[in-house]
This record gives C-alpha cells, structure tokens and sequence, in this order.
C-alpha cells in the first residue's frame, strides 16, 4: 500500500515537473545554451577578425560562439591576428515527396556556408571549408504561417550547427608560435598593404 500510495503521489507530481522541465529547456535555448557548453569552451586562439560582406547570421552566432570561449574577437582587422573570411549563407530546398494528385508533402532543406582563415600576413591557415546541412520538412498545405515558422527554425537549427561544425574545426588548427610577433608586426602596416590580405572564399 506504501509503494501505491509513493506512486500516487509521484504521478501527481509528475505533469507540473514536466512543465518546468520544459520551460527550462525553452529559456536555455532561447540563450544559446548549446553553444555555450564544453563546445569551444577551451578554444583559445590568437585574437582572430570575422570578415564578410552584408549582413550575415552566420557571422552573429559565431561570434557569440567564439565570445564564450578563450579567444578574443576583434572588430579591427589590424589588432587581428587572424583573419576568419566567411562567405554568403546559402539557403534552398527542394521537393523530396509527393502524394498521389501532385502536391507536395515534404521538402528537403539545405544550408550551406564557407570560410577560410588567414593569419595577418595573408598566408593561408585553414583553406576554404564549406559546411552542409540538410533537414527534411513536412508540408501539408495547412496552417501556412506555423508552418513557415517551423521551416525558419529548422535553418536556424542548421545554422547553430553550422557554428558548432566551425568552432571544432578552428579547434584543430595549427597555429604557428611566430603568429603574435607577426600579428604585431602587421598591426603597424600601412592601410594599402592590410587589403592585400582579402581571404578569398569558395562560394
């Protein structure tokens, strides 16, 4: 009867601690929590400059990415001692199943984005590095607008792994010992000359 009445009680419980478990997991995420755990956390590279061109929400999170960890994001290129060049995000999708009459049932997503880095003197240290994700994407025709929201959060989805598949790969970058000297030596150079060291990225 004890062990009844321990189960009783534990079945009462258990819906609210479910709620505030969710809830939990929910405000976590909503601060990026996944990026914020043993990912990166001891990456602790020279003070590295993110370069690409428009707005790119790539960029964002792996700033914040690399903020949470050992290495110092500049927002001058001079102070830098490497340069991470990332090109343009690409988003598409394309038709993976459709029912008997023609319509379209589920959508594969893709997302793509490259970088590359350089260290302050143009010479290259990681060559362009294309990172691809890929979701599938149930469509129904109905509620348009939850489902469009549902297709922006599976890139988003894509795009924090994304950031996860590039913070892992900068982790296993060789850094030469001379880099900070060089860094130095480079952070004095004249405007003209710090062009020369554009990254060139495969689209």
């Amino acid at each position: 009867m004890s062990a009844l009445r321990d189960h009783s009680r534990f079945t009462q419980l258990k819906p609210g601690f479910m709620l505030a478990l969710i809830c939990c997991l929910i405000v976590l995420e909503g601060c990026g929590f996944r990026l914020r755990g043993s990912i990166g956390g001891d990456l602790a590279l020279p003070s590295l400059y993110i370069q690409s061109s428009g707005n790119n929400l790539f960029v964002n999170e792996l700033r914040q990415a690399l903020g949470n960890t050992q290495t110092k994001v500049v927002f001058e290129r001079a102070a830098a001692a490497l340069i991470i060049g990332v090109g343009a995000e690409k988003l598409d999708r394309r038709v993976l199943t459709v029912d008997a009459s023609g319509r379209v049932q589920e959508y594969e997503l893709h997302y793509a984005v490259s970088f590359a880095v350089n260290d302050a003197s143009a010479r290259s240290l990681l060559g362009s590095q294309t990172i691809s994700e890929r979701r599938s994407f149930e469509f129904t025709g109905e509620d348009v607008l939850a489902k469009e929201a549902e297709e922006a959060q599976l890139y988003q989805d894509m795009r924090r792994s994304a950031v996860q598949s590039a913070v892992y790969r900068l982790q296993a970058l060789s850094i030469p010992e001379t880099l900070e000297s060089s860094a130095a030596e480079s952070s004095t150079a004249e405007p003209n000359e710090m062009e020369q060291g554009t990254i060139e990225v495969t689209p």
